[in-house]
């Protein structure tokens, strides 16, 4: 009888792609995985961010995305979190990436 392989669902995907690539907890390691996660899914909510990203404060790492010139938008959402909760969460959309030189 052949086996069936489990697969992996889109956020499990997205963790184990971005995670490797840039493991650290640092700013910059954040920074790197928000900015990945907004260039392959064009949107990223805070809830996506901390569960997905081990990134716990967005916010800022949108923030200073934003101030190296990267065109980032928010809009307001309401999304239940793994635990079932319902919160009224940040949804970044990346507009326009700066190229660096």
């Amino acid at each position: 009888m052949a086996q069936r392989q489990k697969t992996a669902t889109p956020k499990s995907a997205a963790k184990e792609i971005l995670k490797p690539q840039s493991s650290g907890n640092d700013s910059a390691a954040q920074r790197g995985r928000v900015l990945e996660f907004l260039r392959r899914h064009g949107s990223l909510s805070t809830l996506d961010a901390r569960h997905l990203l081990d990134c716990m404060h967005p916010a800022m790492r949108v923030l200073e995305l934003r101030r190296q010139g990267h065109e980032i938008v928010t809009a307001w959402s309401h999304e239940a979190t793994p635990e079932g909760g319902e919160h009224r969460v940040a949804r970044y959309h990346l507009v326009r990436e700066v190229v660096a030189c």
